[in-house]
């Protein structure tokens, strides 16, 4: 998480937990804009077709063979 970004967050017994580690030393001091996600079941619907299809394009590939640290970096 970099100052400035955006970060998910879920709301449990009135306190703001963060969906992802934060990587802020303790006592870090920030200030937080708060704006509620609204999420019907056609627009998740609508989501998840929208990812199929681009999944699908071949834009986004989940699993399968990822090149090594030496590959990414022509070593080798």
């Amino acid at each position: 998480m970099t100052l400035g970004g955006e970060l998910a967050v879920v709301v449990e017994g009135g306190l703001l937990r963060p969906q992802t580690k934060l990587n802020f030393p303790e006592h870090t001091r920030l200030v937080v804009a708060i704006r509620r996600v609204e999420t019907t079941p056609e627009t998740e619907t609508a989501a998840r077709k929208l990812f199929a299809d681009i999944r699908q394009s071949g834009m986004v590939r989940l699993n399968g063979w990822r090149p090594s640290r030496d590959e990414m970096h022509e070593r080798g």
